[in-house]
């Protein structure tokens, strides 16, 4: 894999049904707001779109970056990212893999905590030294009910 910090392919926010780069290619970028990222290139293969917050994990049955949602308990190494924008069911795009982005909360987020994966790409409160915690709450509120967002440091790579 290669990381770049110049060059894309296309745009980060891109949602192909064609590849524009090889699956699992890595570029860091620096975002204004957020400071520094890193993207990895996917491939939709969940059967559902991906959206904005949701974790994406490695698909069972392949050794290529073909991806599905995150579940319960889906340890940090088979984590790919968090999408930050639209990913069409069986198209192409990045998901951020580390650093600053959205995250969904299932419901059970508190501000200032480690998340862990649940069902269908969302986080909820975990436990150090217990779960597999991809992302950390940066919030100093927790967001209001399930499917609220919450602004995180992400590492998934």
């Amino acid at each position: 894999m290669a990381l770049a910090s110049t060059g894309l392919p296309c745009a980060l926010t891109d949602n192909s049904s064609t590849a524009r780069t090889r699956l699992g290619d890595l570029y860091g970028v620096w975002d204004p707001t957020n400071g520094h990222q890193v993207w990895r290139y996917v491939q939709n293969k969940s059967g559902g779109d991906y959206t904005i917050g949701l974790g994406v994990m490695q698909e069972n049955g392949t050794d290529l970056y073909e991806s599905g949602l995150s579940g319960a308990a889906t340890p940090t190494v088979r984590m790919h990212g968090v999408a930050q924008h639209l990913i069409s069911n069986g198209n192409f795009g990045f998901v951020l893999c580390d650093g600053v982005g959205s995250c969904v909360s299932d419901g059970s987020t508190t501000a200032n905590t480690a998340q862990k994966a649940v069902a269908n790409g969302q986080f909820s409160d975990g436990v150090i030294g217990t779960d597999e915690l991809p992302v950390f709450a940066l919030e100093t509120e927790a967001p209001a009910g399930p499917g609220g967002f919450f602004k995180a440091i992400i590492r998934c790579l």
